[in-house]
């Protein structure tokens, strides 16, 4: 795994161990609180997930289209 990759999944942690806490909190409710808690995690996973895509496509666009060029040698002197 890359670093950024591994920063990205650090960064997202907190938020994974919320919602998993959410569905255990879900798994064990009573019927009215069901879609309360429900709606909560539909709510955290829409968010999150929101946001994971703003920052690939921002990344995306930071990143160059093209690879540079690498037919000559940056040492060679012009001519």
């Amino acid at each position: 795994m890359s670093t950024q990759t591994t920063g990205n999944l650090r960064q997202e942690l907190p938020w994974l161990l919320l919602i998993t806490a959410v569905l255990v909190v879900l798994l064990h409710a009573n019927a009215p609180e069901v879609w309360f808690w429900f709606a909560a995690l539909l709510v955290l996973l829409i968010w999150r997930t929101m946001a994971w895509l703003n920052r690939r496509w921002e990344r995306l666009q930071a990143d160059p289209q093209e690879p540079p060029s690498t037919s000559g040698s940056a040492t060679d002197a012009p001519g």
